[in-house]
């Protein structure tokens, strides 16, 4: 390998930890020429577009040149275009949803029918993109011809889009459902059942369960720990409220079950939290998007798509997972279950905690 080689491939392993493309357009904003600004401003709106269109489409929507455009992209310290563009690819991968905004699916018309998007390398669902769909008047508050939205290389862009925008209410909500329906069927359809199936025997078998998820995901798993309280004693949420999560990981012992949840954006402390709790015998359990890496391992493991109609990943196809998988243990378990909410429904009569209204 030579040495230009290595160089790229640090270079573009590096480019991860770089600024984002919107932090050089903002730094850079003030000191811009006229022509360049006027690109670096269509991009400030929308900086997912630049996934989606070539370059030489994106400076003609911005009324500029593709001479201005190459300048404006070794400004902001990208070897070229392509490299702006496979950093803003890596950014809609990991689920920002400034990324995943767009000019064209903010306006994109409501589809005709409820038919299942494409899929894409990521594993995660991509609307073909249509033509005339408001790049252009995004850049310059006009409505002259649009660039084609598939871009140069026809390429579905990853993750989910923004397609709320600029619809009535009625054709935001049709899509919205038909995102939300597809990535229920798809969820359900490509769910591993042979897992399922263990990790719910592990379940019941498990002296003590702990629960975890950060960023969102903790809300996830505050709901699936309260759910499963009601079935079986001896359920944690890690970390509780003031505590670290060192404080709690103590507990975890020899054949516990910790079921962790970890949607897109993931925080990095995963791998350490389930490399700690496999090191203490304990089973897991992971709860996923497809864009979650292989090396994010755990003894089973769980799909749930979150494709979304808008910048903002959608959780129905997860609680959906989390209320089936406590239903099924709930039935292969119903005796102790029963036992254990008759017990907790005599708690709320004599405390007189819960209103009849």
């Amino acid at each position: 390998m030579t040495d230009t080689t290595h160089a790229d491939m640090s270079h573009e392993q590096s480019l991860s930890h770089e600024q984002s493309l919107e932090a050089r357009l903002r730094a850079h904003h003030q000191d811009l020429p006229p022509a360049e600004r006027r690109l670096a401003e269509l991009l400030l709106n929308f900086p997912g577009d630049i996934s989606r269109y070539g370059a030489g489409e994106l400076a003609e929507a911005a009324g500029t040149s593709r001479a201005a455009a190459s300048r404006l992209f070794r400004r902001l310290g990208y070897r070229d275009f392509n490299e702006a563009r496979q950093q803003v690819r890596d950014a809609q991968r990991w689920g920002s949803p400034l990324y995943l905004s767009s000019a064209t699916e903010a306006r994109r018309p409501a589809p005709g029918n409820n038919s299942a998007t494409g899929q894409n390398a990521t594993g995660h669902d991509s609307g073909a993109l249509e033509q005339g769909t408001g790049l252009e008047s995004a850049a310059q508050g006009g409505s002259s011809r649009q660039p084609s939205a598939r871009g140069t290389e026809g390429q579905a862009l990853s993750g989910s889009q923004s397609a709320l925008g600029g619809l009535d209410a009625d054709s935001a909500l049709g899509m919205h459902l038909a995102q939300e329906q597809d990535n229920l069927a798809r969820s359900f359809a490509e769910l591993d059942q042979a897992a399922l199936g263990e990790a719910i025997s592990a379940l019941g078998k498990a002296p003590r369960v702990h629960l975890a998820g950060f960023r969102n995901s903790q809300m996830l798993a505050s709901f699936f720990h309260r759910q499963l309280q009601l079935l079986r004693p001896d359920v944690q949420l890690l970390p509780r409220p003031g505590q670290t999560l060192g404080e709690d990981l103590v507990d975890v012992g020899a054949d516990d079950l910790v079921i962790l949840i970890a949607l897109r954006r993931r925080t990095g402390q995963e791998t350490s939290l389930l490399d700690c709790c496999r090191q203490q015998g304990a089973k897991t359990l992971l709860l996923v998007d497809p864009t979650c890496p292989t090396t994010l391992a755990g003894d089973w493991r769980l799909e749930a798509r979150v494709a979304s109609a808008s910048p903002f990943d959608s959780y129905a196809s997860c609680l959906s997972m989390i209320q089936a998988i406590c239903t099924i243990f709930y039935r292969q378990n119903i005796d102790t279950c029963q036992q254990r909410l008759r017990e907790v429904e005599a708690l709320h009569d004599s405390l007189d905690e819960l209103s009849r209204l």
